[in-house]
C-alpha cells in the first residue's frame, strides 16, 4: 500500500522585526523538505500582516521577491472540518486548499508567541512546535525565568521593568543589586533585537529606549563574562532529547549585526566542554523544555561563567532559526540527524 503524502504548509515572513530572518529560514526549510514524503505549499505573511499563498522559489522567499510571485490572498479556515486554507482568487472566487500540517517558520512576535499557534488550534490544524502556552511563555523571557527558577533551573541574575520606569531608580537598583556592566533587553523579542550591553550609567537611558521600542517589559541582567553554549532539544514534552552542544565564539556582544550582517562569530560544534558539565547542560535543557510546556523543538541557550564555571540558562527559543548559520539544524546534524530527517521528525511530532 502506497503511503499518502502529507501536505505541509510552510508559513514565513510575519509581522515582526525578525521578518527577514524568517524568510531565510523558510527558504532553507522548503529546499530541504523531502518531496517523496511531503507535498509542500508556502504561505508568506507580509510585514503588514497580510497572508498570501505563493508559488515562490526558495531563493525568492529569501530575497523578498516572493511578494510579486503570483500570490493569492488566504487565511486559515475558521472551521476545523475544512482543515486547510481559504484562498481568495483575484476574480473573487473562494476555494479551500487542504493541508495536513502547518510548519510555522516564524520568528518573534505574531508568529512565535502563541498567536499563530492559537489560530492553528482554532482551525483544527496540527502544527510544528510548542503549543499556545509553551510558545507564549518562552517568548516572555521574564516569565520564563520566573518559571524556571521556581523549578530549580539556574538562570541569569537580574530584574524586570515595566514601561513607566524611572531611569535614576533603575540605576540605583543596578548599583545596589547586580552592579555594572549589565545587559538591557526587551522581555519579548528575538535575534538580539533591542539588546545592549551597558558599562556605565551614562549609557543606560539609550539602552532602555532601544529595548522599549520592542516591548513594554524590559529585562536588566548582570553581564557575565561567560562562554555561550547552545543545546538543541527535540521530541515530546514527556520524552525530550538533547543534542550535542555548540559554542558561540565572538568578540563583544552576540547581537543582531554579529549574527546576521557581519557574520563574525565562530560556531564550534561540538563545544569543548568537559563531560560532566555537558551532561548537566543537556539535562537542564530537557528540564527547561518540560517545565515550559514545550514540544517538538526548542533551542536552549546557556552561559558558563568563565571565573566560577557556574552554568545558567539564558533563554529558550521555541522556533529557532534554520538559516545557513543557525545552530539548531547544525547541532542535530553533528548529533547524527540529517537536515531532511530532522524536518521529517518535526512534522511527525506536530499536534
Amino acid at each position: 500500500m502506497i503511503a499518502t503524502k502529507k501536505t505541509v504548509c510552510v508559513l514565513f515572513g510575519g509581522n515582526s522585526s525578525e521578518h527577514e530572518i524568517s524568510r531565510v529560514s523558510a527558504g532553507n526549510v522548503v529546499s530541504q523538505l523531502d518531496r517523496n514524503k511531503f507535498n509542500v505549499i508556502t504561505v508568506g505573511i507580509t510585514k503588514g500582516g497580510d497572508w498570501f499563498l505563493t508559488e515562490a522559489t526558495s531563493e525568492e522567499m529569501k530575497s523578498g521577491a516572493w511578494e510579486q510571485c503570483h500570490n493569492k490572498a488566504c487565511v486559515p479556515s475558521p472551521s476545523p472540518k475544512h482543515h486547510g486554507l481559504l484562498v481568495f482568487n483575484k476574480n473573487g472566487d473562494v476555494s479551500v486548499t487542504h493541508i495536513d500540517v502547518v510548519f510555522p517558520v516564524l520568528h518573534g512576535k505574531n508568529g512565535e508567541d502563541g498567536t499563530v499557534q492559537g489560530l492553528c488550534s482554532l482551525a483544527g490544524i496540527p502544527f510544528v512546535g510548542p503549543g499556545v502556552l509553551g510558545s507564549s511563555l518562552c517568548m516572555d523571557k521574564a516569565a520564563t525565568k520566573t518559571m524556571l527558577a521556581a523549578g530549580g533551573v539556574p538562570v541569569t541574575e537580574g530584574f524586570c521593568l515595566e514601561r513607566n520606569y524611572d531611569i535614576q531608580a533603575v540605576h540605583t537598583r543596578i548599583v545596589e543589586t547586580i552592579s555594572y556592566p549589565v545587559v538591557v533587553k526587551p522581555s519579548s523579542a528575538g535575534s538580539s533585537v533591542g539588546v545592549t550591553k551597558v558599562e556605565k550609567q551614562e549609557d543606560l537611558a539609550l539602552a532602555l529606549q532601544l529595548a522599549a521600542e520592542e516591548d513594554e517589559k524590559i529585562l536588566v541582567e548582570r553581564a557575565v563574562d561567560a562562554r555561550e553554549i547552545e543545546c538543541a532539544v527535540l521530541g515530546t514534552n514527556q520524552k525530550p532529547q538533547a543534542s550535542c552542544l555548540g559554542e558561540i565564539v565572538k568578540e563583544g556582544m552576540y547581537d543582531y549585526a554579529t549574527k546576521y550582517e557581519k557574520n563574525t562569530a565562530e560556531l564550534v560544534i561540538p563545544a569543548a566542554v568537559d563531560e560532566k558539565t555537558a551532561n548537566k547542560i543537556r539535562a537542564l535543557a530537557c528540564r527547561a523544555f518540560t517545565l515550559t510546556e514545550c514540544r517538538g523543538l526548542a533551542r536552549v541557550d546557556f552561559f558558563i561563567d568563565k571565573k566560577t564555571g557556574n552554568v545558567m540558562l539564558n533563554e529558550i527559543n521555541t522556533l529557532p532559526g534554520f538559516t545557513d548559520i543557525s545552530m539548531y539544524p547544525m547541532l542535530w546534524k553533528a548529533s547524527g540527524l540529517s537536515y531532511q530527517t530532522l524536518l521529517a521528525q518535526l512534522i511527525e511530532l506536530a499536534q
